[in-house]
């Protein structure tokens, strides 16, 4: 999926939020000018946040280790642990997948 940052619809709707693969982030960080590098992380966010109030668990999950992958691997911005930390446990809380708790025990060795 090709991905960019758009003002206009700052969320991903569900169809493309779970089209998103950790590919798709790293494809688009190596595009991508600075602006947009730290825009993507802002478009996350707001996605995970409609649909964790609109109920969609299992969707919110994805979009939270979505984004714990991006701040910990291509972004790292400053205290891109404590926050990537954050969001991978808030997709296990969400929707335990085998893949999140892999990525957790990643996440939680640091960066």
């Amino acid at each position: 999926m090709e991905l960019t940052v758009d003002f206009g619809n700052p969320v991903f709707d569900e169809q493309a939020a779970w089209a998103i693969t950790p590919e798709d982030l790293d494809k688009f960080y190596c595009s991508a000018g600075e602006v947009d590098q730290l825009n993507l992380f802002f478009q996350l966010e707001a996605s995970f946040r409609r649909h964790l109030e609109a109920g969609r668990a299992e969707l919110s999950a994805h979009l939270a280790f979505l984004t714990a992958y991006y701040l910990f691997t291509p972004l790292t911005p400053p205290a891109s642990w404590e926050l990537a930390t954050y969001y991978i446990r808030e997709a296990l809380r969400l929707h335990p997948a085998q893949e999140y708790r892999e990525w957790c025990a990643l996440i939680e060795k640091g960066n």
